[in-house]
């Protein structure tokens, strides 16, 4: 028998052994499996050996490690928080453009090494930021080969641009308060006017900007005809709700083929209701200034009365 296959079924019979302990708990959920060097001597393997049995384990979702800490056998809520912590980290990247637009993922075994996250969390965080619209399929079939968005994508863009805004509001230069156009916006961050519209429009919804007219209309008055309307400009008011903090980085991977950190600590991008009240609050306020402009146009071209009537 080839030295080749002699290894791999002896790190297969470990992890075999592995798993058995797992379903019979004698290592229980969120458990530390034995160290490193305890496996070797229990076994009699070598180090690659056994550093494959726990790969394979870790792959298939049996344990999972944690750096600085350990591999443990895995828990149900152990699965969440390393899908979280792919999504977030893979965001993160693209927005800083340490991954490029049209830059192709590493495969996805390479990422569940990576992350120390088994395959299947992998392919569901991919499917999600496919779906979210950072990521793409290479073609319209299912395929485990993803690619960030290409420049000219407009979801992307979108994505970028609110990215750039943020920064800019994190580090002073939009400050709270700050009100601007959409125009204005867009020579800040060097991005198109529609992309940065649209990013803007995000904030809104997030709660972290609020809409204004930067030529709101004049009060007319009840008994005079209304004049022809002016022209409103529709501009943003930088909030107070954008309070989330900037995730550290992180260096690449011992080996270099994927520069991608090594964990990516879950950033704060949750919508803040009192933000989104406050911006259900004014569109109220501004339909009631709208009916009552009409109220009073439909009153200004209404029939005079007759004196004594």
């Amino acid at each position: 028998m080839a030295p080749a296959d002699e290894a791999r079924l002896a790190f297969e019979r470990i992890a075999d052994d592995l798993k058995q302990q797992i379903r019979g708990e004698k290592l229980q959920p969120g458990q530390l499996l034995p160290s490193h060097s305890q496996l070797m001597e229990a076994y009699g393997a070598s180090s690659l050996t056994v550093q494959k049995a726990v790969r394979l384990l870790r792959s298939e979702g049996w344990v999972m490690t944690r750096q600085g800490k350990g591999t443990f056998v895995s828990r149900s809520a152990d699965f969440e928080h390393a899908f979280e912590k792919v999504v977030k980290d893979l965001e993160r990247q693209i927005r800083s453009g340490s991954l490029a637009p049209g830059t192709k993922l590493p495969g996805r075994e390479a990422l569940a090494d990576h992350y120390a996250v088994p395959v299947r969390v992998i392919d569901t965080a991919v499917s999600l930021l496919v779906r979210n619209e950072w990521l793409r399929y290479e073609n319209e079939e299912h395929s485990h080969d993803a690619y960030v968005r290409d420049a000219d994508d407009p979801a992307l863009g979108r994505h970028l641009a609110q990215a750039a805004l943020v920064q800019k509001i994190r580090n002073g230069s939009l400050p709270k308060g700050t009100r601007l156009t959409a125009a204005d916006a867009a020579e800040a961050i060097g991005h198109s006017e529609e992309t940065t519209e649209q990013a803007l429009a995000a904030l809104a919804l997030e709660g972290h900007a609020r809409k204004v007219y930067k030529n709101p209309r004049k009060e007319i008055p009840s008994r005079t005809r209304p004049s022809e309307p002016q022209p409103e400009e529709l501009a943003y008011v930088i909030g107070e709700s954008l309070f989330w903090e900037e995730p550290p980085d992180a260096g690449g991977t011992d080996d270099g083929s994927a520069q991608l950190p090594q964990s990516a600590p879950p950033g704060s991008w949750d919508v803040d209701l009192a933000g989104k009240l406050d911006l259900i609050l004014e569109q109220m306020a501004d339909m009631r200034e709208r009916l009552e402009r009409l109220e009073q146009a439909s009153q200004g071209r209404g029939t005079k009365r007759p004196k004594g009537a």
